[in-house]
């Protein structure tokens, strides 16, 4: 299956659950509430549409409890794979609301997310399910 053919909807759909399953690898991380945020923003906007790539990109990018930061404080490589996958799918739910809103203007971050990411969250996800 050629991921990049679907709608991007569906790309979006796929994009979370994918990362929903990379978030049980991290039930113990004190950021688990905030997946569960950010994926629960992602969902809705792939429902209303609304407005929510700023939001979804400060999960990301915050200064106190951003992802990335997690991530980087992350010493597990399976975790740190977990992460990865977690970062594309709300980064690409971001881009594309961010694209729907009209944003003439992205986060730098955002602006290199295209279709490639579903590859690097599927190698994630395969080095967080089999090890590295």
């Amino acid at each position: 299956m050629d991921i990049t053919k679907l709608e991007q909807k569906s790309k979006c759909i796929f994009a979370v659950k994918l990362a929903d399953r990379a978030r049980s690898y991290l039930w113990e991380n004190n950021a688990k509430d905030l997946i569960k945020e950010a994926l629960k923003v992602s969902r809705q906007w792939i429902r209303t549409e609304g407005n929510a790539g700023e939001v979804l990109y400060d999960f990301l990018d915050n200064e106190e409890n951003g992802f990335t930061l997690f991530q980087e404080l992350e010493e597990d490589e399976k975790k740190i794979h977990a992460w990865d996958c977690i970062i594309d799918a709300v980064a690409y739910v971001s881009r594309a609301a961010y694209e729907r809103e009209g944003a003439k203007y992205l986060p730098e971050p955002i602006e290199t997310v295209d279709d490639s990411i579903f590859a690097h969250m599927a190698h994630s996800l395969i080095l967080w399910r089999c090890g590295t």
